[in-house]
């Protein structure tokens, strides 16, 4: 959502305006809508939901575009992206990213139900066919010592008899 999103207001932004936002900024914007798409990402959204985060995303964008492109050639009067062919431009970007996102959506969901449909599942552990064996010592020479050094990686030292 965030990279269509971006490039397509970018593109509306270059094609209505004729200036060429900075690439650093669009980047920026584009991972910061990335961001945010990605915390509803998961679970089946809908064309409506869809549509407010990129129309929002597509506002966003054209107020961060409009107002940079504006500061960048303030010697022009009259505020930034004001004109309705800047307005339709977001305007058909946001129905293209919504029906492309919806449509994948909707693909993307239908193919991992199939998938899941296939895939055996395993409800329940697999049952132990051999006893489990644990090797436990009969007797210890030295109990106390034994347990202290029990959990130790090394015991490399001197001899337990000089101790």
């Amino acid at each position: 959502m965030g990279v269509l999103t971006g490039t397509l207001a970018t593109g509306a932004h270059v094609s209505t305006s004729g200036r060429v936002p900075d690439l650093g900024v669009v980047v920026l914007l584009v991972a910061l809508l990335s961001w945010v798409a990605y915390a509803f990402a998961g679970r089946r959204r809908g064309p409506l939901a869809i549509l407010c985060l990129v129309a929002g995303g597509q506002a966003a964008m054209h107020a961060s575009l409009g107002f940079l492109t504006w500061e960048s050639h303030s010697h022009q009067a009259g505020p930034p992206g004001s004109g309705p062919l800047m307005m339709a431009g977001h305007g058909v970007a946001t129905l293209v990213v919504v029906t492309v996102l919806a449509g994948a959506e909707r693909v993307l969901f239908a193919l991992t139900t199939l998938i899941a449909s296939v895939l055996p599942r395993r409800l329940s552990p697999r049952p132990a066919t051999a006893p489990l064996r644990i090797h436990v010592p009969l007797a210890v020479k030295y109990p106390a010592t034994e347990a202290l050094l029990r959990d130790v990686l090394s015991r490399r030292g001197p001899p337990v008899t000089s101790a």
